[in-house]
């Protein structure tokens, strides 16, 4: 039905590029311009950790939401990313990710532990997904099976709080934490133990197998958990910001 292929695309979607920034397709296979399958749509939305937070906090992000799902229903993106996605992925960019570089180390630290979570599972079940969630994000939330839609749905809770303490420090207007630069990253990952060949790996992640990429992506996010409390705080928040 077509109310539920909304939702389905549309909240994938939705769930996807906030929590990573995801290229999420799907959205072009709709058809029709019901208004109350746009309510559905955004009321799941809301529902879903993190997102809702987001809606409430930007003025205008609901609204700009019921625009983009609107407009691709009537005329569906045939170049590029669907309305939804890109709105989405830009608040991420503008809203999430200062909040995220701005949160404490124990909080940025969950959200690795989360992802860890994700891409572990998927590791067993779906290796093929697993290097989309590294490479560009899950491209296509629905299929995921229920496991990992759970622990998808953890990492974006986890991401709310992380984005609630962050965006908390960034409105009181106090020091902003430690943060590392592209080439401080590379060191501090070498001290967790990365090595030439890993990072050669990181570089050529396009190339990778389903399982090398997956393999790569769970070592990334595991190396703050190898540097003492000081180093380990900046890459979790670094890492937690960046994928």
């Amino acid at each position: 039905p077509a109310a539920q292929q909304l939702r389905r695309t549309a909240i994938a979607a939705i769930a996807a590029a906030i929590a990573g920034g995801a290229t999420v397709y799907g959205l072009e296979y709709l058809t029709g311009s019901d208004t109350e399958l746009v309510d559905q749509a955004v009321s799941e939305a809301r529902a879903l950790p993190l997102v809702g937070l987001v809606l409430d906090d930007v003025p205008g992000a609901e609204a700009r939401l019921r625009m983009a799902l609107s407009e691709e229903l009537r005329s569906p993106t045939t170049q590029g990313p669907p309305r939804p996605l890109a709105l989405m992925t830009e608040l991420r960019a503008t809203q999430i990710v200062p909040a995220l570089k701005a949160t404490d180390a124990a909080d940025a630290q969950a959200v690795l532990a989360a992802r860890l979570a994700l891409m572990r599972h998927l590791k067993s079940v779906d290796p093929a997904t697993c290097r989309e969630l590294v490479l560009i994000g899950i491209q296509r939330g629905e299929k995921l099976d229920a496991t990992a839609q759970k622990l998808m749905r953890d990492m974006l809770a986890a991401m709310e709080k992380a984005y609630r303490a962050g965006r908390a420090a960034l409105k009181a207007s106090t020091a902003p934490p430690p943060a590392l630069g592209d080439a401080d990253v590379t060191a501090v990952l070498g001290e967790a133990g990365l090595t030439p060949a890993d990072f050669e790996k990181l570089r050529t992640l396009q190339r990778l197998s389903n399982e090398a990429a997956c393999d790569i992506g769970i070592k990334l996010n595991e190396a703050p958990g190898k540097l003492p409390a000081d180093k380990a705080g900046a890459l979790a928040r670094y890492l937690a910001a960046a994928q």
